[in-house]
């Protein structure tokens, strides 16, 4: 985890906590490996380097499953350069109809046949709301769902506040003083159906305040 905790500032206390508790390492191609590569496709430097980056970085990190997306990637390694601006960003769990990607301005996100919505707008976004995701599945809470375009209304509803960390696009994370809210549209945006958007309310919670701040 030593390249990801070294960075201070760019990932909250709350993600540096989940990462060291939760996050392993796996050995995959370093950065020299595939600029080495990429290099003899004939990829110019500006394509290579935000792979490479993200590789030192982030490559080989699995994380715990997330509630949405099959889980998520089964660990981040970048992978499949493509001719567009971007990289795959890691293997699904599972058999899914979509790929995770990075993109050239750098946004987390899925893609599938001719489409791409970004989630975040970084990789350090996706890792926050992973670190959200994991810390509210774990707090005393009422939890409800939430589906379709319903979904919009629940952050004024409640008198809800962005948590700015996740970087949020299609997916974000809201809080109040006792509620967190986790909103995810990528599907939704995919597939074009906006009854696949979900919601995860989670209310009733006691200092949350106190339990965001140690994560």
């Amino acid at each position: 985890m030593r390249h990801i905790l070294d960075a201070p500032g760019r990932l909250s206390p709350r993600a540096r906590a989940y990462l060291a508790a939760h996050g392993v390492r796996h050995q995959v191609w370093t950065a020299d490996q595939h600029r080495r590569h990429w290099h003899r496709q004939g990829r110019p430097d500006a394509a290579i380097e935000p792979l490479a980056e993200f590789q030192m970085r982030w490559g080989g990190l699995a994380l715990p499953p997330t509630a949405e997306y099959d889980g998520g990637p089964r660990l981040l390694d970048a992978a499949a350069l493509t001719e567009h601006d971007g990289f795959a960003a890691g293997p699904a769990r599972g058999a899914n109809a979509y790929t995770f990607r990075v993109d050239g301005q750098g946004r987390f996100g899925i893609h599938g046949g001719d489409a791409w919505v970004p989630l975040h707008g970084s990789v350090d976004g996706w890792v926050e709301a992973a670190a959200l995701g994991h810390l509210a599945a774990a707090l005393p809470a009422d939890v409800g769902l939430a589906t379709g375009p319903r979904v919009d209304e629940l952050p004024e509803r409640y008198g809800l506040r962005r948590v700015r960390e996740v970087d949020g696009l299609a997916d974000e994370w809201w809080h109040g003083d006792r509620t967190l809210l986790a909103v995810h549209r990528g599907e939704a945006r995919l597939f074009g159906n906006p009854a696949y958007q979900t919601a995860y309310l989670y209310t009733g919670i006691d200092d949350l305040a106190g339990h965001l701040r140690a994560g």
